[in-house]
């Protein structure tokens, strides 16, 4: 029985290993992608392969690389809505301004793109920009918080990132 039992384990091991060895590089290149940072993602793929190893996440057999790639995907969107506004815009500016290389540098811009929605948009249109972006609600869920429609929460959105838009990028590039 227990020769039965560490054979078992030991095949196991074997099979983790082997599937570690040849999806390691997709699922980090996936999650690097969604993330936009390879540490995080990295930790990600990580969490995965030790939720296999643990046996919390069974894997179907003959699809085990298609079930990793969904967890992988779905890990990364749950890390993604944890992220603050601040943290999701920095993101954004750091990968798209490469001479933007400092913390300072980069909060400053941030700092400012915040402050200005806060004192130019209305009450409530800032209200659905928060709900949606710094604690990363749907729409129906903003749309029950406030008592509003989804079309509401819409129009508030496209309002908002409109005037961001007209302020910080008026020529659309």
């Amino acid at each position: 029985m227990l020769i039965r039992y560490i054979y078992r384990m030991s095949t196991k091991k074997t099979e983790i290993e082997e599937l570690y060895t040849g999806s390691y590089q997709r699922l980090l290149t996936k999650a690097t992608q969604m993330l936009k940072d390879e540490a995080d993602a990295n930790d990600a793929v990580s969490d995965v392969f030790a939720r296999v190893a643990e046996g919390s996440l069974r894997l179907p057999e003959g699809h085990e690389e298609s079930c990793l790639m969904v967890t992988i995907r779905n890990l990364c969107i749950d890390r993604i809505h944890r992220l603050t506004l601040r943290e999701r815009v920095e993101r954004r500016l750091s990968l798209s301004d490469p001479s933007m290389t400092s913390t300072e540098s980069q909060q400053e811009p941030v700092a400012e793109m915040i402050d200005y929605a806060e004192r130019t948009l209305s009450k409530q249109t800032w209200r659905v920009f928060q709900l949606r972006f710094d604690e990363g609600l749907r729409y129906w869920e903003i749309a029950a918080r406030l008592g509003i429609s989804e079309k509401a929460v819409y129009k508030h959105l496209a309002k908002a990132l409109q005037t961001l838009k007209e302020k910080f990028n008026p020529t659309g590039i």
